[in-house]
């Protein structure tokens, strides 16, 4: 009997690029979501350069709230 083939399901982000954008208000910020998470095609890849933007941002928010 012949197996069915699932199709391959769009994967569900919790952030997207329109919020990313709003939240780069630095250089730094600006040119990692330009130069990388905007036009990175493998999924991995923009999965850790996201992360690491999120890292930088919440170090300056921790660094104004002092």
């Amino acid at each position: 009997m012949k197996q069915k083939i699932k199709p391959k399901q769009k994967e569900i982000s919790a952030i997207n690029l329109g919020q990313l954008r709003k939240m780069a208000t630095t250089n730094k910020l600006r040119d990692i979501f330009k130069n990388y998470i905007e036009y990175e095609k493998i999924p991995s890849a923009r999965t850790a350069w996201v992360e690491y933007f999120l890292d930088i941002k919440h170090k300056r928010i921790l660094l104004n709230e002092r």
